[in-house]
């Protein structure tokens, strides 16, 4: 049996139906059932990391997808210290390809000591690596609603951006087959695109010119503050991310390709799957 955490997340939302129809047996971690909207052939469980008992929770699993919220070094180091414990025998972590250029950035380092708490924890490992998630592009729907316009923050560097389906590919591979133990794996999209680039691909989908407006990083900031809701802690630790990954944003790693023998999925095909996610309100 697969322990899938973070099964509501970017990543754990594909995860969880590929390893179902991969045929493995899941249990999925979620700490509000009735909003989960998990696949009904999971094992739903209902806990909290940081109050359940890990041993028990993680009793009868194999194997364990490793993500918490907050990416929590402590938290994790905790899960795969538990998994040990109790028999798991291959433990596949989720961590950020900052990793992999020795960023210092808060949330990087997090990342860094869980990857090491899941090597020495016992169990064999596999290491996930990606950089960052097209997903993050449904951000900009409150402003395409409201005004047509992407806003972005000066600087912001070209990205080879990667699909979550991919990514949970990728996991599922290592989680149903063998070969992986002790590989890290960098997982990227096959092209770099400016963000500028990737607003016209969106508005040549959404059929319609949408305004691309690049503003000081203080707006930025006081925008994901003000309208989406992030606590200046999570704005300035992604803001210290962004400075520390913009020059290696653009870096395309062939692993997706490599592993699953395909070309990884591209922003345009994000695009497609997404575009009634962006509609515009007009308010004339």
């Amino acid at each position: 049996m697969i322990f899938v955490l973070g099964a509501t997340g970017k990543v754990g939302r594909a995860l969880v139906p590929a390893l179902l129809d991969a045929g493995a047996a899941v249990r999925a971690l979620t700490r509000d059932p009735a909003r989960a909207r998990i696949d009904p052939r999971a094992e739903v469980v209902h806990a909290d990391l940081d109050t359940a008992d890990l041993p028990a929770l993680l009793d009868g699993a194999e194997r364990v997808f490793v993500l918490t919220q907050g990416h929590s070094a402590d938290r994790e180091t905790a899960v795969a210290h538990a998994a040990a414990r109790v028999g798991v025998t291959h433990l596949v972590k989720l961590s950020t390809t900052g990793v992999h250029f020795g960023q210092t950035d808060p949330i990087t380092r997090a990342h860094a000591e869980a990857e090491q708490a899941v090597r020495e924890a016992g169990p064999a490992w596999t290491i996930l690596r990606p950089g960052a998630f097209m997903d993050n592009r449904f951000a900009w729907r409150d402003s395409i609603r409201d005004e047509n316009a992407v806003y972005v923050p000066e600087g912001d560097p070209a990205s080879a951006l990667v699909h979550v389906r991919d990514i949970a590919a990728v996991a599922t591979l290592t989680l149903t087959t063998s070969g992986h133990e002790g590989a890290t794996y960098e997982l990227t999209g096959g092209e770099a695109l400016t963000t500028e680039q990737q607003v016209e691909i969106l508005a040549e989908a959404l059929g319609r010119p949408v305004k691309y407006v690049e503003e000081p990083l203080s707006a930025a900031r006081d925008r994901m503050m003000r309208k989406y809701g992030w606590p200046a802690e999570a704005v300035d630790g992604f803001f210290a991310l962004k400075r520390e990954s913009a020059e290696r944003e653009h870096v395309v790693f062939d692993t997706v390709e490599r592993l699953l023998g395909r070309p990884p999925r591209t922003f345009a095909e994000w695009v497609g799957e997404n575009t009634a996610a962006f509609p515009y309100h007009y308010r004339g």
